[in-house]
């Protein structure tokens, strides 16, 4: 299941600003109309086939959105015709460069939408540079894993890779973008220049494992070790009592791997900053979610106490698009809608 939900998401000023903080309870289950649109992907079709039913229930939202976003460029400088050209003439070339059947799908999905691909290949390689995320697991006191994430981030429609996923009976992944000094910008032009093109794309690896992997073990070696063009973190969840991972990565190898049941953790918790470093003032989610995971409870690791965790400030923000709850043992997944509203509590930007 890939999830296609997206959004847009802004720089935080430098301000010393007091963000509310939350721990609530009785947020689970969320209305109907806030449950994910779900559709199915077949992977044994050609791949240039693969999206186009997909697109066509959007292919008119899609135009209207070319169109807004073009006009609002030129209103901002006419001088930026010359960005717009040069994304539809320069990025459609990386299409063939990238594995398969990533550069077929992007094909296929510019061919059913009439979008630019150019602009497809954009829309793809934009999280190796930026996203904010919140991930968590937890371990009840049977040995049950749970595993829970909101995504703050988002973009254009068009976006193969994986943010989120489960294979029933084998474990449950999310990724958070790891902000340090030198991101994924660097990566990117490598292999734009054809200078390293012996890494992944971060989003790609999960897609990959989801398809692949056999085990929980072969999926935490494998995000651990292969080359990426970004920096990021790999939470990763599994079936049995202690299988839950934070691997943080670097682009060469995992500057450090936390573990569930380590030190008696009967839960982890992963934002965008290195966990083991004090947390930015401007953005500290993570305080907060520990916090709160702690009130709620070892006895409570469930759906619903993750989905109150997660829906409490300051995980819950602006920017959150969705919240995915997931457990591997069973294969059950869900997805909701969130949003962040001023009346309720202060969001943060």
């Amino acid at each position: 299941m890939y999830n296609l939900v997206n959004d847009n998401h802004c720089f935080l000023p430098f301000l010393l600003i007091k963000i509310g903080k939350q721990c609530l309870s009785g947020q689970y289950p969320p209305t109907p109309d806030r449950i994910l649109p779900t559709y199915v992907i077949n992977l044994d079709a050609p791949p240039i086939e693969r999206w186009k039913d997909v697109v066509a229930s959007y292919k008119t939202e899609l135009t209207d959105l070319l169109a807004y976003l073009k006009t609002f460029l030129m209103e901002i400088s006419p001088e930026l015709q010359y960005l717009i050209t040069l994304i539809d003439t320069k990025l459609p070339e990386m299409a063939d460069t990238l594995p398969a059947p990533y550069g077929d799908e992007m094909k296929g999905i510019s061919q059913a939408s009439g979008l630019p691909l150019g602009e497809v290949v954009l829309y793809n390689i934009f999280y190796e540079v930026s996203s904010l995320c919140t991930s968590v697991v937890g371990q009840d006191e049977n040995g049950n894993i749970f595993h829970g994430r909101n995504l703050d981030f988002g973009g254009p429609f068009g976006f193969i890779g994986s943010l989120t996923g489960i294979k029933p009976g084998v474990f449950s992944v999310s990724i958070n973008e790891r902000n340090i000094v030198k991101g994924g910008y660097i990566g990117l032009i490598e292999w734009i220049y054809n200078i390293n093109r012996n890494q992944s794309f971060i989003t790609f690896a999960i897609r990959d494992m989801l398809t692949k992997s056999e085990s929980y073990d072969q999926t935490l070696k494998y995000l651990a070790e292969e080359p990426l063009l970004a920096p990021c973190f790999y939470i990763v969840a599994g079936t049995k009592a202690g299988e839950g991972a934070i691997i943080t990565r670097s682009r060469i190898g995992s500057d450090d791997i936390k573990v569930l049941g380590k030190d008696n953790l009967w839960f982890i918790a992963q934002t965008n900053y290195d966990n083991w470093k004090k947390q930015p003032i401007f953005d500290d989610r993570l305080t907060p979610c520990i916090e709160c995971m702690k009130t709620k409870g070892k006895n409570q690791v469930a759906f619903d106490s993750l989905f109150d965790v997660l829906s409490s400030r300051p995980m819950l923000n602006k920017e959150t698009v969705y919240t995915s709850l997931m457990q591997p043992a069973t294969g059950r997944f869900e997805g909701y809608w969130q949003y962040c509203r001023d009346e309720d509590a202060s969001c943060r930007p």
